[in-house]
């Protein structure tokens, strides 16, 4: 008899201590959603959160997809996006994980996506890629670089006979002041009829003026790569560049970290391209002589009405055209004012 007492309460004892914990449980649960919506009363969310309602998902797709200049193309798109209830998604951007431009637009593909917007590298399967989206029904926008040959709808971009020609002018300025061997660095994954006419055009701007001018193809495949190829040529002793001809961000970047590093500031002129912070201080203490830009808000939201121009159509120009123009220290001042204002009227 005593043995079953024993039994009876312990068996209380167990089934007391499990109502307590799930009392217990449902308590720290009761508690944390009342944190939770303290929370987001104090941020001024609480009740008022809704969710937007979408007609298209585009995905915007590029190698450098964390870089400043695609952060602002990425920006212009998704502004232009939301006007025209467009939900736009920046596809590889801050993930674990580098994945190659190829497994993105599979990723975007698989997604079924309404349309995608990418930069091309060159590369014969990209081309494959947007043929099999467009088989999807997935209409695609190329950006920066085109890809002519594929079922792409239209491309956003420069034109490039006009960006050598606006390099040209700014080449003919430090050729005034003495220098005499230019350098042109040539991204590995641009096309090679886009490389061609920019180095064309640059070439006539400078012939007959008894300098020098060569081409380097940088190699991308990483940061590290582009950034020890440029740094190899600036500390080769053997070579007499004086100027150096940078026809992307992160080239500009490299540059001018290597010219510093290596002392070679005003041994080296750097004429670089887009309007980063860093790249415009260094332009501001003359370390770089001029940088070229673009208005990459601009292109962005090109991208997403090319693309909604198309869907609402099933039609769309070829080509989209976006201005360039140089930033020197002689127009420095009118350039940040003229930010400034447009800062301005955005708030």
């Amino acid at each position: 008899m005593p043995n079953i007492i024993k039994v009876i309460i312990k068996n209380k004892v167990i089934m007391l201590a499990a109502i307590i914990s799930i009392f217990a449980g449902v308590f720290i649960i009761l508690i944390g959603m009342t944190m939770y919506s303290n929370r987001l009363s104090h941020l001024g969310a609480g009740d008022n959160l809704n969710y937007n309602t979408y007609k298209y998902h585009y995905a915007l797709i590029s190698e450098e997809a964390d870089a400043p200049f695609w952060e602002a193309i990425y920006e212009g798109a998704l502004n232009q996006g939301k006007e025209l209830e467009i939900y736009v998604e920046r596809i590889g951007s801050n993930l674990p994980i580098a994945y190659s431009l190829q497994d993105l637009i599979k990723m975007a593909i698989a997604s079924k996506v309404d349309g995608i917007i990418i930069e091309p590298n060159g590369d014969e399967e990209i081309t494959e890629l947007i043929n099999m989206a467009d088989e999807e029904g997935i209409p695609v926008i190329t950006v920066l670089n085109d890809e002519p040959n594929s079922k792409r709808k239209s491309f956003v971009g420069v034109n490039n006979y006009n960006q050598g020609q606006i390099y040209g002018k700014q080449i003919l300025e430090v050729i005034a002041e003495g220098k005499k061997n230019i350098t042109v660095l040539l991204n590995s994954n641009s096309s090679v009829a886009s490389k061609n006419m920019i180095y064309s055009s640059i070439s006539e701007m400078v012939a007959g003026r008894n300098v020098r001018v060569e081409s380097v193809n940088v190699n991308t495949q990483s940061t590290f790569s582009s950034e020890e190829d440029i740094r190899n040529l600036i500390k080769d002793s053997r070579d007499s560049t004086e100027v150096l001809v940078c026809l992307t961000a992160a080239d500009t970047r490299c540059a001018y970290q290597a010219v510093v590093d290596y002392n070679k500031v005003g041994v080296i002129e750097i004429i670089g391209y887009y309007d980063s912070d860093l790249i415009l201080s260094a332009v501001q203490k003359g370390i770089i002589h001029s940088t070229m830009t673009i208005d990459a808000k601009q292109m962005g939201a090109l991208c997403v009405e090319a693309l909604n121009e198309h869907k609402q159509t099933g039609q769309v120009s070829d080509y989209f055209s976006v201005d360039i123009y140089a930033i020197n220290q002689d127009n420095f001042n009118d350039y940040i004012n003229l930010k400034l204002e447009e800062e301005q009227n955005r708030q």
